[in-house]
């Protein structure tokens, strides 16, 4: 969702979320799933992409379009993809491929590998994920 919500000034006019108020200088992604189509194709979550934009791709494809991040891109803003290797819910590749086409398309995008983190350790306010998380959003800020 942060990465989406960088990316809604590039939104065309009337689609939800279009025209924000209040645009984002940057972004931070915690195991995002950041490419709807090949998440939906995945099964993520026993279809949680399906459930939220009420089908499958080839059912829904403006909200497919309109709603993933890789198809955001440039975005404008910089961004951080955090990602742990272990993720279980989310596959790492998300993360990397995402990264990759970003700063194909110009945008200013690094990815921080977990190494042997998973998708909830984001929460621990005691794990080194959170620490990992803070350092680089705050880096990211400035």
């Amino acid at each position: 969702m942060a990465v989406w919500a960088a990316a809604r000034p590039g939104l065309p006019a009337g689609a939800p979320g279009a025209d924000p108020l209040v645009r984002l200088s940057g972004y931070v992604s915690l195991g995002g799933v950041l490419d709807l189509i090949t998440g939906a194709r995945d099964r993520l979550d026993n279809g949680a992409i399906q459930s939220f934009l009420g089908g499958e791709p080839n059912k829904q494809p403006e909200a497919y379009e309109l709603g993933s991040p890789i198809n955001r891109l440039p975005i404008g803003v910089p961004g951080v993809c955090l990602h742990g290797t272990k993720d279980d819910r989310v596959p790492y590749e998300q993360t990397q491929t995402f990264v990759a086409a970003a700063t194909r398309a110009g945008d200013e995008c690094r990815s921080f590998t977990l190494t042997g983190a998973g998708h909830f350790e984001y929460l621990d306010v005691t794990s080194s994920v959170w620490a990992a998380t803070r350092s680089v959003t705050l880096s990211l800020l400035g």
